[in-house]
């Protein structure tokens, strides 16, 4: 009698290979959306900071005299960039970097940008500070 050799799989052997794929996909699937959530927020916090970056040069190309106390609020920027806000503070310091509430020869510029983060779960903010001294 001849003892015939099976070759293949069984079909609990097919199952279980089946499930420990499923099982894998799943897990890798599920790192893809983080993925590109980390990237999404890299890129609008880099967007961010150039906008402020971009509003602190525009104020340094002025003259001190030119820069007046306050505060600007823009509250959407032009396309392509509506989902960003911007907050312009100039303030007198003194050599103690305090605000002054008279004027000195020293000037703090804070430059505030906001935007929701890509799931609109919370909002997101970068601040930028220099000093102008006059001249």
């Amino acid at each position: 009698m001849l003892i015939q050799e099976k070759k293949g799989f069984t079909l609990i052997e097919a199952m279980v290979a089946l499930g420990v794929i499923s099982i894998g996909l799943t897990i890798v699937l599920q790192v893809f959306p983080a993925g590109f959530s980390v990237e999404k927020n890299s890129q609008l916090e880099t967007q961010a900071t150039l906008l402020a970056q971009e509003k602190v040069e525009f104020l340094l190309a002025k003259s001190f005299s030119e820069l007046s106390i306050g505060t600007i609020t823009e509250s959407s920027l032009a396309s392509p960039f509506e989902r960003f806000g911007r907050i312009t503070k100039i303030v007198f310091v003194d050599i103690n970097l305090e605000e002054s509430v008279a004027p000195t020869t020293l000037k703090e510029i804070e430059v505030t940008v906001s935007w929701q983060s890509p799931l609109r779960i919370a909002s997101k903010e970068i601040k930028l500070i220099t000093l102008f001294a006059e001249k």
